[in-house]
């Protein structure tokens, strides 16, 4: 019975240490994972596709006081000709009045010289330009966020399995002591009982901390598209340092990338009523035409062209629809304004939150470092008393489980620390800046 124990308990060491170190791995940092995110995640292309559709924005401005040409051929035929009845025919006169076949064609070109639509379109082309960047921003800002919480993961669940496997080590070894002092008739029969029952909860453990590392595992390969076997190292310890609030405040209110969005959003907004405003303005433009026929009439010519310098007055379009969307313009700048001030006073709630988050399980940690130290020494003792036989199995056993609570809430707390490090960074903007395990990072 032993040595089946035995062999199950060295399998399921094998196959917790096969997930967590996988043969012939290569080494990927937090930075690196990071920066392989940034490359290959849908989400950072998809936005920098955006992007680029975005700059185009500010050249139809430009396109606005730009030239139009256009070529236009066609082809007619009349039931009957028209024309003059005359006698003997006159050189240099066309009797045609309408020809009853014509072939046309008439080159266009107009040229606005003034419209004051100019001056907002190139507002609303910086604006569309400047939150395209700001999404992209966005959009890597999360991509890292998400990369560094999955590589914290990893490496809470290979912590954890570490906990589990020595946990059954010991589990083991308690078992074994249980048995001894049975045979020699110092224990009873329900102390090997609750030795067997705290191995199998050991094993459990181990089975569990397996597959959460393979979840990891394969959590962090896909966000940071990592492909064959790797493994992660422990980046420098981050700290809180002496952040204060109000510079965290003051840095998510000027680098948050989702704040900016959303004021270059609402100055688009503000750009696109003035846009809209600007087209019940009048315009100036130059039209000139040329005319080609191979027909030619008593009123249409052959070789002609006409310039015409007009100036256009919109005065009412389509039973004053352009009223209209001027007035719909307006109410959308105030949803939108309205927006972007609720957005920044719950980015300022979110930032205290991670701030309190942050300091909470900075403190955390060295009580939950604390508490691991003394649950091991108190297990080491109460181990030591029941060999000598001061003690129970009942209070090992009891103290064993306690030990690898407190070093499971140890990993816990300070990787959740680390996570929450990171989330702050995101909520003020600061994710693009120095790498996860650079000496700057480490604050």
């Amino acid at each position: 019975m032993r040595t089946r124990g035995a062999f199950r308990s060295q399998l399921l060491t094998a196959l917790f240490l096969a997930a967590a170190c996988p043969s012939h791995a290569q080494v990927v940092t937090l930075a690196d994972a990071c920066a392989s995110g940034d490359r290959a995640h849908e989400k950072i292309r998809a936005a920098q596709a955006r992007e680029a559709a975005a700059a185009v924005a500010p050249w139809r401005a430009l396109s606005a006081m730009g030239p139009s040409v256009i070529d236009t051929a066609s082809f007619l035929r009349n039931k009957d000709e028209v024309a003059f009845p005359t006698g003997a025919p006159v050189e240099g006169f066309s009797p045609v009045v309408l020809a009853e076949e014509a072939l046309r064609n008439t080159l266009a070109i107009a040229q606005p010289l003034y419209t004051h639509q100019f001056w907002a379109l190139r507002e609303l082309g910086k604006a569309e330009v400047e939150r395209a960047a700001e999404a992209t921003r966005a959009a890597r800002q999360d991509v890292r966020l998400a990369v560094t919480a999955a590589y914290y993961d990893l490496l809470r669940a290979q912590v954890l399995g570490e906990v589990a496997r020595e946990a059954a080590r010991l589990a083991e070894a308690e078992s074994r002591n249980a048995k001894d002092r049975f045979e020699l008739g110092e224990a009873l029969r329900v102390d090997v009982v609750r030795a067997e029952t705290e191995i199998a909860r050991a094993r459990q453990r181990l089975v569990e901390a397996s597959a959460a590392i393979e979840t990891a595992r394969v959590g962090l390969a896909r966000l940071a598209d990592l492909s064959g076997p790797f493994s992660v190292v422990e980046p420098p310890r981050p700290a809180l340092g002496r952040r204060a609030i109000a510079d965290l405040l003051d840095a998510a209110r000027a680098s948050s990338p989702d704040l900016q969005q959303a004021r270059a959003a609402a100055r688009a907004s503000l750009a696109e009523e003035k846009r809209r405003a600007a087209a019940l303005f009048p315009s100036v433009g130059l039209h000139w035409r040329y005319h080609l026929t191979d027909e030619e009439t008593f009123a249409e010519r052959s070789n002609f062209w006409s310039l015409q310098i007009a100036i256009e007055m919109p005065i009412l379009d389509a039973g004053g629809a352009r009223y209209l969307d001027l007035a719909e313009q307006r109410a959308n700048v105030r949803s939108t304004t309205a927006s972007v001030a609720g957005l920044e006073r719950d980015l300022m709630v979110d930032v205290e939150k991670a701030f309190v988050t942050a300091r909470t399980l900075a403190t955390e940690e060295e009580a939950a470092l604390e508490e691991a130290k003394l649950a091991d020494e108190t297990y080491r003792l109460l181990s030591e008393q029941y060999r000598e036989g001061t003690s129970t199995s009942l209070d090992v056993l009891s103290a064993l489980t306690a030990r690898t609570a407190a070093q499971s809430n140890r990993a816990g707390v300070h990787y959740g620390y680390a996570v929450a490090l990171a989330q702050l960074d995101r909520l003020t903007g600061r994710m693009d800046g120095a790498a996860p395990d650079s000496p700057g990072a480490a604050r």
